[in-house]
């Protein structure tokens, strides 16, 4: 598996060329995320309103996950966005709309 991996790096770079266009679009959609990697983690604050809205964002379609205590300090409940070459430029956009609608009253990004 490990040698596919190095082979895909070596013989695809337009994968890696895809998924930094991909970051750079999440970070003009949604300019408060620290986009520093493929894996964007988006700070809610409190355990219940992390899941609730990861619950509302799967039931859309969103593959996205609550990550809580004691993965990380308590009062910084996030979302992680898991950024791959499979997504779209809509996708991002449908994403950075739906977090936008459902983002908790008193969050902001």
């Amino acid at each position: 598996m490990v040698k596919r991996a190095l082979e895909l790096v070596r013989d695809e770079p337009e994968r890696r060329e895809r998924l930094a266009a991909l970051k750079a679009l999440v970070a003009r959609r949604i300019p408060s995320l620290a986009v520093k990697s493929q894996i964007v983690p988006i700070i809610i604050g409190e355990d219940a309103a992390a899941l609730a809205l990861a619950k509302n964002l799967q039931a859309q379609g969103f593959d996205i996950r609550a990550i809580r205590p004691p993965t990380v300090p308590e009062g910084t409940a996030r979302l992680r966005l898991s950024l791959n070459v499979g997504l779209t430029s809509q996708d991002i956009d449908n994403f950075a709309q739906a977090l936008e609608r459902l983002l908790p009253s008193g969050v902001s990004l």
